[in-house]
């Protein structure tokens, strides 16, 4: 009843993320939070961001991005100096990968910067554009909404979906403490039966966790030595 009427803000990572998803939420009324994949966007986009994000720690800006008259986005865009160390340390490895492939004339599964080689004579050669878009990159991570700033905060913004750890938390806990699996259901009322189940034992073990203070694997093995 205190939620009645009112409908929950979307939170989601960057796996999400499509133009189908998007217009769906907007269509239903739904305020949203998703994970970018600034990669993806336009060279264009990826300057714009990169020349007008400053590089200090918790630095932040909203973008107004639109690949195309349907698709149009707001992204908030954060600089962080320790994503930037970990995103630096994994570039160079993938840089140095690359080039050494390239020299034994390998392909490579996923390397990231091989590309094959438009020049005659050579098989493979390094993806120059595509290493320069991901160092502008490097220590900003982007997050999709459609909640005004006024509305909203950045900082808010980006402090509900730093939240979705909670619910990654959850799901571990459901498959290895509660043993939930994918189960094979060809019914809707089957489907929806079997997550209901999930979901209450989830609830279930969560506040009681909450209650106790012990973990539900605590909780279990204390429940079984009785």
């Amino acid at each position: 009843k205190r939620f009645e009427g009112v409908k929950p803000i979307i939170v989601a990572d960057a796996a999400m993320l499509s133009q189908e998803n998007m217009r769906t939420l907007n269509e239903e009324g739904y305020r949203y939070i998703v994970g970018a994949r600034l990669a993806n966007t336009t060279s264009h986009f990826i300057e714009k961001i990169s020349t007008s994000l400053p590089r200090t720690d918790k630095a932040h800006q909203r973008f107004e991005y639109a690949r195309n008259q349907k698709e149009r986005y707001t992204i908030i865009c954060e600089f962080s100096v320790a994503r930037y160390k970990k995103d630096k340390r994994e570039f160079e490895k993938q840089v140095k990968r690359a080039q050494e492939l390239i020299q034994r004339k390998e392909p490579g599964r996923r390397a990231k910067f091989v590309r094959k080689s438009h020049t005659t004579g050579r098989l493979y050669e390094f993806n120059d554009a595509l290493k320069e878009k991901a160092e502008k990159l490097l220590g900003i991570k982007g997050y999709v909404t459609n909640i005004p700033e006024k509305d909203m905060t950045n900082a808010e913004v980006m402090g509900y979906y730093h939240d979705l750890w909670h619910v990654e938390q959850a799901f571990r806990m459901s498959k290895s403490d509660l043993k939930a699996r994918p189960i094979f259901h060809c019914t809707q009322d089957s489907i929806k039966a079997h997550l209901l189940i999930c979901f209450v034992a989830l609830m279930m073990g969560k506040y009681l966790e909450i209650k106790t203070g012990l973990s539900i694997r605590k909780i279990r093995d204390q429940l079984w030595e009785k």
